[in-house]
């Protein structure tokens, strides 16, 4: 079954990054839905968070598995930003998606991640947010709108720059 979902999420990654990027990044051409509200145990299970504990805070979601060869990509550049605006009040949470605890914290260690991570063992959460592929970026500003989106990871100046322009988005 394993192998299945990850033909799948292949084969869906190969479709995202063939097609044009910035018409699947925006979620204005989804009219700015509101993000979904969930509830997810730590990594480490020591307790459940909830998206509605940051209200009125800016949020990057970033769902991601450590099986994903894209995501393990982006992420030193996601952990490098995490810590240049973590003093901005921005919220950052990523989303384990159909992983075992296990790996996905041999993942995180091996990149030093420490910004807040969840875990979404069943993949309800990414169902709820229509995730499609991995990694998948979510952009939600203070009211809890879900501004920008963008699936494939963000590499290269280009992809860092984009990233950066969401972000900016997002705390002003």
């Amino acid at each position: 079954m394993t192998k299945i979902i990850n033909i799948f999420l292949l084969i869906a990654i190969f479709f995202v990054f063939s097609c044009d990027r910035d018409s699947n990044t925006s979620a204005e051409n989804e009219n700015l839905k509101q993000a979904y509200d969930f509830s997810l145990p730590k990594l480490d299970n020591s307790s459940n968070i909830k998206l509605s504990d940051f209200k009125d805070k800016p949020i990057i979601i970033n769902f991601w598995s450590s099986w994903c060869a894209p995501c393990k990509e982006e992420m030193p550049f996601l952990q490098k930003t995490w810590a240049e605006h973590k003093d901005d009040g921005l919220i950052f949470i990523g989303i384990d998606v159909l992983d075992d605890s296990s790996s996905a914290k041999e993942f995180l260690n091996s990149f030093n991640i420490d910004y807040l991570n969840l875990s979404d063992s069943s993949g309800k959460v990414s169902n709820k947010y229509g995730v499609i592929a991995l990694p998948a970026t979510f952009f939600i500003d203070k009211n809890g709108n879900i501004v920008k989106q963008n699936y494939g990871p963000f590499l290269g100046d280009s992809g860092e720059a984009l990233f950066k322009k969401y972000l900016e988005e997002i705390l002003n």
